[in-house]
């Protein structure tokens, strides 16, 4: 595998919009990153023209995609080189063919339904709902490193990308706290993918999630993008599904540390 130049990264587009909801990280990033990043790195297996796969590496998380073969090995000695990884995503397909490569690395695997909002049918929400800034980070941390299914937050990345936009974050307020939150990430021109929806557990089954992630929905609809987000929560499932997102696959997430 061989390491592109930023300018050679967005010669991918064609090749990773076959198909574009499972590469909308590696598209978003690609997208919204400056060309001096040194903290975005793509790899491509094959020629630039006719890729048989790509590896993302953004901060210490790795993203994986290959709509058929690659070679998983030499994906797999390039996540081994970079000695602070911490998650290995991607469609289940390309996980489970590099998973081999990997085991002895592995801490946690875990594996998610991927939907799309497909048929809006959004909350109206009686609370206001604002977009976060970066005095909110040490509160959004706190919250989002409660939640006993997520894994702990790099915080170094969370401030960047709170403090550059590149993360949309909004925020529900109750008794003088941010008590809900959904954010949007690796937003392209037309699709954004949904994390790191929370609410701390005693504000829980009051609807703030739903109307958070409403909120933030119908912003990204207005501006033409189409929400994508994960689930594993059957309970969020049927929230999400009553929103109107509808189920097109599955994804995985390998957890190093």
């Amino acid at each position: 595998m061989k390491k592109l130049s930023f300018n050679e990264s967005k010669k991918l587009f064609s090749f990773l919009s076959r198909e574009k909801e499972y590469n909308l990280f590696i598209i978003g990033d690609i997208e919204n990153t400056s060309p001096d990043a040194d903290y975005m790195e793509i790899f491509i297996d094959g020629e630039l023209e006719q890729p048989k796969g790509v590896l993302m590496r953004y901060y210490k998380f790795f993203v994986i995609y290959s709509p058929d073969e690659m070679d998983y090995k030499s994906a797999a000695e390039i996540i081994r080189s970079f000695k602070q990884a911490m998650i290995l995503s991607g469609k289940t397909s390309c996980i489970d063919k590099i998973t081999p490569y990997l085991k002895d690395m592995i801490k946690e695997e875990s594996k998610m339904h991927f939907a799309v909002l497909k048929e809006p049918n959004l909350d109206y929400c009686c609370l206001p709902v604002r977009r976060a800034s970066i005095e909110d980070a040490g509160q959004l941390l706190d919250l989002l490193n409660s939640i006993e299914e997520f894994y702990v937050t790099d915080e170094e990345s969370f401030n960047e990308s709170l403090k550059k936009g590149t993360t949309r974050r909004y925020v529900v307020e109750k008794d003088g706290k941010i008590v809900s939150t959904a954010a949007s990430t690796a937003e392209t021109s037309d699709l954004a993918m949904i994390i790191g929806v929370a609410t701390l557990k005693e504000y829980r089954n009051q609807g703030l999630a739903s109307c958070v992630v409403s909120k933030l929905c119908s912003d990204l609809l207005s501006e033409g993008k189409t929400p994508c987000l994960f689930y594993d929560n059957p309970k969020a499932g049927k929230i999400y599904q009553r929103l109107g997102f509808r189920e097109i696959g599955t994804w995985k997430m390998i957890r190093f540390v």
